[in-house]
């Protein structure tokens, strides 16, 4: 079992998170919620790969946006008000930090694996000492070897050359941990997702969080434009980066903060 820390040992965690590239900690999700959104989740991902159509689909079982159907579904944006997983999050980026990606992890059962088996780190560019983004990992079923708990190489995330696959998983260790627990991730830790032999899926939301001035993985203000913005709090919109897009005329550069797209704080 990995090493469950809770938010008021926040000291203590951010020491485990720095030194081995991850950590684990309680969250204060509640327990319906989770099990909610796991069933959003789920049904969303058969709509997305119907949407998408095509064949050799690699990213089954995860979304590409989920905040694009918080019209139809707003509590996927439920988490982002949880002050807990918000401060751990600017204890390691500091403040106006943004949502860079935000999508679930979910591996189909009997079996079932997905693109990220192999090991690999989901930032490789290495800048020491130095935090750009990081990720948070949101269990939504207790996490075991049979289901395909996350292999995770400690301490990786300062190692410049890619491990060989006998070294990874020799020395690499599972992420065995209870149903919402959320497991921040350095994204240069070398890691992997296991195979699910149980007979459900494995579950997960999955939220990057980067700097203010990087791009998005997908321009998520624009994933959502069909969706009232102004339904949305101060707060909610600047994580989501709405205060932090390109301007793409002289108005949304030069004019008043209405009509600017980049009003984004730094400090």
């Amino acid at each position: 079992m990995t090493t469950v820390f809770t938010h008021q040992e926040l000291g203590n965690s951010i020491d485990f998170y720095n030194s081995n590239g991850f950590v684990a900690i309680k969250s204060t999700l509640d327990e319906a919620y989770l099990s909610k959104i796991k069933s959003i989740m789920l049904e969303l991902i058969e709509v997305e790969k119907n949407a998408i159509n095509i064949d050799n689909y690699r990213d089954y079982g995860f979304l590409l946006c989920a905040p694009h159907y918080a019209d139809k579904y707003p509590e996927i944006l439920d988490v982002l008000n949880n002050e807990d997983l918000l401060n751990f999050v600017e204890q390691i980026l500091e403040k106006w930090f943004i949502v860079y990606l935000y999508s679930n992890n979910c591996i189909p059962p009997n079996g079932g694996n997905t693109k990220a088996y192999k090991p690999h780190v989901d930032t490789p560019r290495y800048i020491q000492n130095y935090h750009q983004s990081m990720v948070a990992m949101i269990t939504m079923d207790d996490y075991t070897e049979l289901n395909g708990a996350t292999w995770v190489l400690p301490a990786s995330q300062k190692i410049k050359e890619k491990p060989t696959d006998d070294y990874f998983y020799a020395n690499a260790q599972r992420v065995i941990v209870p149903k919402g627990t959320i497991c921040f991730f350095d994204p240069k830790v070398w890691h992997a997702a296991g195979t699910n032999f149980s007979q459900d899926w494995r579950t997960c939301l999955l939220i990057v969080f980067c700097k203010p001035w990087m791009k998005q993985r997908v321009d998520i203000p624009r994933f959502m434009s069909h969706i009232d913005k102004h339904s949305l709090s101060e707060k909610l919109k600047q994580l989501l980066g709405f205060k932090s897009q390109s301007p793409a005329s002289f108005k949304e550069f030069y004019g008043d903060e209405k009509e600017r797209t980049f009003t984004q704080p730094f400090v």
